[in-house]
């Protein structure tokens, strides 16, 4: 049986199984350009479902509509049925299925990416039964036939978003099960607890003793301890999946700028020898071993009767309330003033960098040893690109306290997954808790229930259909 998605539909899913509160729609086949909007060498239509050979097969020769061979690439002339004249020459490959992405029979038309030409392709498709695909709905078909579960095709989407390598390679890691290989033996352990307390409940004789109670204890232990290294790969998780702002701050020319340009290896803010030369904010995004950082330059903070500059100034402090980690700048071969280490000792800094430190130091390692707040220290010179490398391993030690583990198992990066091991996590808890307090096997069942039915929810075997509305309504058109 064959599903398409549409913008209300209502469900829930218990071990996959699916019941519709609306109405089913069965048999649909449904089309969409999968290649990105605009000019391009190559475009993309995308079919799936029971009739999509039949469409396809209303845009080519009747000769040679037989000669589509399931897993094999075939150059078909594109002809409108309605001119019948040749719309492009393309290649048609057919996937049978089940052995397609989503499980039905799939048909790919690789065209030349000219958007006359791939809307005039669709209109034909439509107008020969295919429905217009809906955000999402061929990987949402995916999940409904089982090709992938839930935590695979939220995979998608991050590959299809990501903006580092480490991005992409999380999410490739995801869409290859590293996150369902990870929860399957915590599943089959509550698994193995529910058959046996069940059991208890059918035969008085199995009645808990220490022994198993002991054994129980540990079991949840080591439960509990899987789950918690799965929640505390979620700080870093996060950051690579999101990224963090970063502000540059500090007094009027001690090198903000030109520090901004040395991290992004590019000439992006004007520099100058003027103080107040930048007058507002300016961001730029970049990778810092693979962690997105959007790096905010920001106005010098001086006491100013210029309006322009101090509009600048206000920015920078709206700049400092919402950057996740901020930069303060002081340069080497100036003495601070009074009103600089005032600033400095109420400016909340996560990094101090010293700037200019290819000249000569106007203070010693005692003096910064006393403005620095116990925060790291980098010293650079954005002139000589001196130091850069090491101020972004500071950075990215700051931000992830260690070298991203890679090679180290599953980290979440998905906050739907986080509340879901937050969640499973508490109802391990109160299992354990009820099991050392002696209580009845019904109540320890429903706790181990509830953490099942969590760990459930991050590949969508347990889930109700407004979560997976929400989900697939971020995937673009085509996908």
């Amino acid at each position: 049986m064959r599903y398409s998605c549409f913008a209300s539909w209502r469900f829930f899913l218990v071990g996959r199984n699916i019941f519709f509160e609306m109405r089913l729609y069965e048999n649909t086949t449904i089309a969409a350009i999968a290649t990105p909007p605009g000019y391009g060498g190559i475009g993309v239509i995308r079919l799936s479902g029971d009739d999509s050979l039949k469409c396809l097969q209303s845009l080519l020769d009747t000769k040679k509509a037989t000669e589509l061979v399931p897993n094999q690439v075939s150059l078909q002339s594109l002809i409108h049925s309605e001119s019948g004249q040749v719309i492009d020459e393309a290649l048609i490959t057919y996937f049978r299925s089940p052995h397609s992405y989503t499980g039905e029979d799939v048909v790919e038309i690789s065209c030349h990416g000219s958007p006359v030409v791939l809307t005039e392709i669709l209109r034909l498709l439509a107008s020969s039964g295919a429905e217009l695909a809906k955000p999402g709905e061929f990987t949402l078909r995916a999940f409904l036939n089982q090709r992938i579960d839930l935590s695979q095709a939220e995979a998608v989407n991050d590959l299809i978003h990501s903006q580092t390598r480490y991005q992409a390679q999380l999410a490739t890691r995801q869409l290859r099960g590293e996150v369902s290989k990870q929860l399957k033996p915590l599943k089959n352990a509550l698994v193995e607890m529910i058959v046996y307390f069940e059991s208890s409940l059918e035969f008085v004789e199995d009645d808990l003793d220490s022994l198993n109670i002991e054994r129980f204890q540990l079991q949840i232990d080591i439960l509990c301890s899987s789950v918690q290294k799965l929640i505390s790969s979620y700080q870093l998780g996060r950051l690579v999946k999101s990224g963090i702002k970063l502000a540059i701050v500090g007094q009027p020319n001690v090198g903000k700028s030109s520090i901004f340009n040395a991290l992004l290896g590019r000439d992006r803010a004007i520099v100058s020898a003027i103080p107040g030369t930048t007058r507002d904010t300016l961001s730029e995004v970049l990778a810092i071993k693979g962690i997105p950082v959007e790096l905010i330059d920001t106005a010098g903070i001086r006491e100013t009767q210029d309006v322009i500059e101090n509009l600048g100034v206000e920015r920078t402090q709206s700049a400092i309330a919402d950057a996740d980690l901020v930069i303060a700048v002081i340069e080497a071969s100036h003495n601070p003033t009074t009103l600089e280490l005032t600033f400095l000792s109420l400016l909340p800094f996560d990094l101090l960098v010293i700037n200019k430190c290819d000249l000569e130091m106007a203070f010693d390692e005692e003096f910064i040893n006393a403005i620095k707040q116990n925060k790291p220290v980098a010293e650079v010179s954005a002139l000589t690109n001196q130091g850069i490398g090491e101020l972004q391993d500071l950075i990215h030690s700051t931000l992830s306290s260690g070298s991203l583990p890679i090679q180290e198992g599953g980290i979440i990066t998905n906050e739907r997954h986080y509340q879901a091991l937050l969640s499973t996590s508490e109802s391990l808890l109160k299992a354990k808790q009820d099991l050392d307090l002696g209580f009845s096997e019904e109540i320890i069942l429903v706790h181990l229930h509830e953490a099942l039915r969590c760990l459930g929810i991050i590949t969508g075997e347990t889930l109700i259909g407004d979560i997976i509305n929400q989900i697939f309504a971020t995937f673009c058109i085509g996908k």
